[in-house]
């Protein structure tokens, strides 16, 4: 007779008492709430930089993209307190990277519209996975030749970081990110409805991890916009005038 091997959980045991769904979407919430507040903060006490390395975008993307592979693949980095640590890290220094970008504009306003933004993005994208066709969204294919190509943009964006400097380079590569954090809310979320296959349970932290960190690259990528704008002298006028 065999012995029935129990079935190892990573982390924390799921709480039958709160739905997978709202587990998931709540910690993404949380996660985005205490980045807000931080910013908040850091607005108040008038916090800014003047220079910060070219390279800073590539290496944000590539030490949370290491930080998520270690959480969602490895079994180290499943086990709790360690999965704790690094959902921590993600977050405090996603945060932060966010917080020296916006302390480029210092127009608190543009600040907030780009939130609205990229808060209507996210809504609109889970809204998408959840109960669009499935013919019309992001599938196992697509999301493998996403992840493909941003390891390849990835190394576009350190070469031209350090050798050419090409400007066009740059934004070209951020708005890929840009297109790639949708992708993923969009396949997340018909992962968390049930759509795409079933989960474990626990893997909540993984997919809240998720939907945070795309939460942030369109933030970035709205700010960049909103820094280029306000500093237009027809916005800078308007918004003079106001």
């Amino acid at each position: 007779m065999e012995k029935r091997v129990p079935t190892q959980v990573y982390g924390m045991p799921h709480d039958e008492l709160i739905t997978y769904t709202t587990r998931i979407y709540g910690l993404g919430f949380m996660f985005a709430l205490i980045g807000l507040v931080q910013w908040i903060v850091i607005a108040a006490f008038d916090f800014h930089v003047e220079k910060l390395t070219t390279d800073r975008y590539g290496w944000w993307l590539a030490c949370t993209f290491f930080a998520i592979a270690t959480l969602a693949w490895t079994e180290f980095g499943r086990k709790f307190p360690i999965n704790i640590a690094i959902i921590v890290s993600i977050v405090e220094t996603s945060t932060w990277y966010i917080a020296f970008e916006q302390s480029f504009t210092q127009n608190h306003l543009a600040d907030f519209y780009a939130l609205v933004i990229v808060v209507s993005i996210m809504f609109c994208s889970i809204f998408w996975g959840a109960y669009f066709p499935m013919y019309i969204v992001p599938g196992d294919l697509v999301l493998s030749v996403l992840v493909a190509t941003a390891n390849i943009m990835l190394f576009i964006f350190f070469f031209n970081a350090y050798i050419t400097g090409a400007a066009a380079i740059e934004v070209a590569v951020r708005n890929f990110f840009a297109i790639f954090a949708i992708s993923m809310v969009i396949y997340t979320a018909t992962i968390v409805h049930d759509r795409q296959f079933n989960v474990p349970k626990h893997e909540y932290l993984f997919l809240s991890v998720i939907i945070f960190f795309c939460y942030m690259i369109l933030q970035e990528r709205v700010l960049a916009l909103s820094y280029q704008y306000s500093n237009n002298i027809e916005c800078t006028f308007m918004i003079n005038e106001t």
